[in-house]
């Protein structure tokens, strides 16, 4: 008997402690301010949304999508003169036709209308830009197994004059290692979308 007694009132002391810490109260009186939930959301860092178009691979599958800009991220101390970085979220959904990472070099920023064959791709993020984006919240994409889809953002440098970017999707040539297409030739992909805000 005794011990039933001990539980019971165990059972309430842990009932009542479980309503206070969650912001509860047993009485549900009026003008009581509610309590904030103990889950925090998670905040995102400032940007401006695009006209989401989506870049398609035909050969492998590949989709990437823009979705956010920044113009004015602050340069990182020692920056090249005459130069800035824009960055660029993406979703990118890896295609899954040869197996493999997609990785984030297949994705560049460029000024508008750029003739790329005087242009290098491929030279996103680089290691002065990713250590500031990533303590600012802007997370690097990172490579992105077959079939999977990450979102991530690309930081490029631009000259400080050039007001209007292109988004570059562009895949060189390459060659199947292993299993029954062992050798095959897999034919390049690029393409290009002009980044819009909304």
């Amino acid at each position: 008997m005794r011990l039933t007694l001990h539980r019971t009132a165990l059972v309430a002391l842990v009932s009542a402690s479980a309503l206070a810490l969650g912001g509860c109260s047993a009485s549900g009186g009026a003008g009581e301010t509610p309590v904030a939930s103990a889950s925090p959301t998670a905040s995102q860092p400032p940007s401006t949304p695009l006209v989401k178009q989506t870049l398609a691979d035909e050969v492998d599958g590949t989709k990437v999508t823009a979705l956010a800009i920044v113009t004015d991220f602050p340069a990182p101390e020692g920056s090249t003169a005459g130069v800035r970085p824009i960055l660029v979220q993406v979703r990118l959904e890896a295609g899954d036709e040869y197996g493999g990472s997609v990785h984030p070099s297949v994705v560049s920023i460029t000024a508008r209308d750029v003739n790329l064959d005087y242009v290098t791709l491929g030279m996103g993020n680089p290691e002065v830009l990713t250590t500031p984006m990533s303590a600012a919240g802007y997370s690097p994409l990172q490579a992105v197994p077959a079939g999977e889809t990450a979102t991530g953002w690309i930081g490029a440098w631009v000259r400080d004059e050039v007001t209007e970017f292109d988004l570059v999707y562009d895949r060189r040539e390459g060659k199947v290692i292993g299993g029954s297409n062992n050798g095959e030739v897999v034919p390049p992909s690029r393409a290009i979308a002009k980044l819009i805000v909304e």
